[in-house]
């Protein structure tokens, strides 16, 4: 199954160091990884992510491939917003998901963010 993600530049950053190979352990506080099941929709909540000011002012959209008998275990979540529809991943499993990555995540869209208002989708 292909899933997309919004990024901050931070989080990019450390997938980057993995060699574009898994994602980062999730900070505390942070007990779910979400992944979109559209493109459209991880570029929308990217636009209009809420950025700390001192944070770098770019937001990354990555695509990434996981093997389906993994991924069809975690139900489909906010399934009267299409764009929105999203897989909840609990933070414990990041590893795992890590080991069920099929190819490197792929940036797709990167966008320059110039405020620090909006939507809390991501942290």
């Amino acid at each position: 199954m292909e899933l997309y993600r919004p990024l901050s530049a931070e989080e990019y950053r450390q997938i980057e160091s993995m060699e574009f190979k898994g994602f980062p352990a999730r900070s505390a506080g942070q007990p779910l990884f979400t992944a979109l099941l559209s493109h459209e929709g991880a570029s929308g909540i990217a636009r209009h992510m809420r950025i700390e000011k001192q944070a770098e002012h770019k937001v990354y959209v990555v695509g990434f491939l996981v093997e389906d008998a993994y991924i069809r275990q975690f139900p489909v979540q906010n399934t009267d917003q299409p764009e929105r529809r999203a897989l909840w991943i609990p933070a414990e499993e990041i590893e795992i998901l890590n080991q069920h990555l099929v190819g490197k995540i792929r940036m797709l869209d990167c966008f320059t963010i110039d405020r620090a208002e909006g939507d809390i989708f991501f942290a």
